[in-house]
């Protein structure tokens, strides 16, 4: 989850004994050579695990350091290229995925790539079964639920490197998850995960996450191991992978160095098979300092950084005025891909939002605009949900659809229509007798924007009727409650509020299917057409029939009015002038917007490092820190 990250509040240095790399991080001198990029993030990452990790911070870091089997195309949502596998094939029933493995691939330890440690790698995501692992599960399991499992002690014992025929026969086994055909083509199937023996169309956007990367079975084993839902503690704070970068430094909270790999894999192969998404970088050093915008802000006037990460847009102006930086407004995706906001209102805590015209005077009693112009500045823009603003398809899905305005008399009328007390703008005021109960309003009192649009929200509802009472809760309280299964609880408490989705991968139906299937599951509106409408846009590969359900869903939900679609804020791009190469996607977390450190370069740089790179750094066995 691209949002679910760690805010810049207090700096903790940790001290790992025996590690030298953690140590005391000292400001950056400016910069005035092309061979380092800093770049200042308020979003520190919790783990350095692929398996583990669910931030933007933490797949920023990831993505440079592990590959798995596809990227992004560039600058496509919905197209991909290979990464650590050279091409794949998918059955004309869309329930199996054959790729092809690139040969001579290694980690930057120098052990081996290959189908047996992807097998391994994708396994150990799903058993250690931590936040990203549902990605994996929705399609696939560690278990077939017949007569295959396979356990940590498998994972902790094969060789992957030059398995025996025993250990062949497991892998190999045809009716699993994560077949292996030979040691460079590995065969996902799909059916064994809660999505049930469907397809999955967004089968490729789920594996350029970070949780389907590959990780070196003999380091991890050296580590720890894996364990049944367990975290491995070694792997939150270092990593090892076959990317580009390797990890050179890292003191949690506090920074992130990332080195050129000197033994990277990619020159070793003809350059004529590179893309974006492996070539060699350009930039030896990546340095990322975890602190406050406002620390960024006054590093990037002193010259000490090229790079601010994802700023809130209350900065704009400020941003604007830096001399030699470029500061531009990303296109709504990526907006859609940090969060997309809207109201929720749940009748299983709140009886009178079982009544559609209450609902309908909450969608119209909202000024959407002015709380666009006052909170963000302008900078954000509304949407109609569950499928998000830019994302493939939302144009088809919304035609014909207005987004919901600012009408108080409209929204009086409602509330006066369902026979409770209106208060019309002119000063009439009808069913005095019979005022609404009053209802809590939650949201994230953290976040300076969600309780200023908070304060107006609940100031337009009550102006027309409602008792609303402001009840801001902290980031991880406001998260548990809007993403909680159990309305007996949350709801009861909190049956209205700020809600939002943030993308687990670049898809349009990650939006629909956890908004529509997995928040507030008591609603009425939660019955077998909407669920089948959400399995039928995810399980088909016929565009027309995608488009089909998703009108139909986007359409119902509209007419219901069980969500006020309320608005996504745009991102913003910030970095020096002088540096070039962004391949911006969604689906990237590199400073919020593009997948890849190695892309990036200053304009005075005309080619990649060097393979001589690896004069740099002295040969590390099992390097990674």
């Amino acid at each position: 989850m691209k949002v679910s990250t760690i805010a810049i509040i207090v700096v903790v240095v940790v001290i790992v004994a025996g590690v030298a790399a953690f140590e005391i991080h000292r400001p950056h001198s400016q910069v005035t050579t092309p061979s380092v990029i800093v770049e200042g993030s308020a979003k520190a990452p919790g783990h350095l695990d692929p398996a583990v990790t669910f931030s933007t911070a933490g797949w920023e870091i990831a993505n440079q350091i592990y590959q798995g089997l596809v990227a992004p195309n560039g600058t496509s949502e919905d197209t991909y290229v290979g990464v650590l596998a050279v091409n794949w094939s998918v059955s004309p029933n869309g329930m199996h995925y054959t790729f092809y493995l690139r040969h001579n691939v290694t980690f930057s330890n120098g052990y081996p790539y290959n189908a047996y440690v992807q097998w391994y790698s994708m396994y150990r995501t799903i058993i250690m079964n931590q936040a990203p692992s549902f990605i994996l599960s929705q399609n696939f399991n560690y278990s077939n639920g017949v007569n295959f499992t396979v356990t940590p002690q498998e994972l902790n014992t094969f060789n992957f490197t030059d398995p025996n025929a025993s250990e062949l026969q497991v892998m190999e086994y045809p009716y699993q998850s994560f077949q292996v055909i030979n040691k460079y083509e590995i065969r996902l199937n799909l059916g064994y995960g809660y999505n049930g023996d469907v397809p999955f169309n967004s089968l490729l956007a789920t594996l350029t996450t970070p949780m389907a990367a590959a990780v070196d079975p003999a380091y991890v084993d050296a580590h720890g191991g894996v364990q049944y839902g367990t975290i491995n503690s070694y792997m939150t704070t270092h990593a090892l992978g076959t990317g580009p970068y390797v990890l050179e430094k890292y003191v949690p909270g506090q920074t992130a160095v990332l080195e050129a790999n000197p033994h990277y894999w990619a020159y070793n192969i003809s350059s004529s098979q590179w893309n974006y998404a492996i070539h060699p970088p350009y930039v030896k050093e990546i340095v990322i300092d975890y602190q406050p915008v406002s620390t960024s802000i006054s590093a990037a006037k002193a010259g000490q950084l090229q790079v601010i990460d994802d700023p809130s847009t209350q900065y704009y102006s400020t941003l604007k005025s830096l001399p030699g930086f470029n500061v531009t407004v990303l296109p709504v995706q990526f907006g859609s891909s940090e969060g997309a906001y809207w109201v929720y209102m749940d009748p299983y805590g709140y009886k009178p939002f079982y009544n559609l015209d209450v609902r309908a005077a909450v969608v119209y009693g909202i000024n959407y605009t002015g709380i666009i112009s006052t909170v963000f500045h302008g900078l954000a823009t509304q949407w109609i949900g569950p499928i998000p603003a830019g994302f493939p398809y939302y144009s088809n899905v919304t035609s014909g659809l207005q987004n919901y305005t600012y009408n108080p008399t409209l929204a009086a009328e409602y509330l006066a229509k369902a026979g409770y007390e209106a208060k019309f703008p002119n000063g009439t005021v009808v069913n005095k007798n019979n005022p609404l109960p009053p209802v809590n309003f939650t949201f994230n009192s953290g976040s300076t924007s969600q309780s200023e649009e908070a304060q107006i929200i609940i100031s337009d509802l009550n102006a027309i009727g409602f008792d609303i009472t402001s009840d801001g809760v902290t980031h991880s309280a406001w998260e548990s409650i809007i993403y909680s299964t159990d309305n007996s609880t949350s709801g009861l408490t909190y049956p209205m509020g700020i809600g939002y989705y943030t993308e687990d991968y670049t898809a349009s139906s990650d939006y629909a299917t956890a908004i529509m299937d997995e928040s507030y599951v008591e609603a009425p509106w939660f019955n077998e057409t909407m669920f089948n409408l959400t399995v039928n846009g995810t399980s088909t590969y016929n565009t027309q029939y995608i488009v089909q359900n998703y009108t139909e869903l986007v359409h119902a939900v509209y007419h219901q009015y069980w969500f006020a679609w309320l608005n996504i804020p745009y991102m913003l791009a910030v970095h020096v002038d002088t540096l070039t190469g962004f391949i911006e996607n969604p689906a990237g977390s590199a400073a919020g917007y593009f997948m890849f450190w190695s892309d990036v370069h200053y304009t005075s740089q005309t080619s990649y490092l060097p393979p001589d790179v690896q004069m740099m750094a002295a040969t590390r066995e099992g390097e990674g820190i």
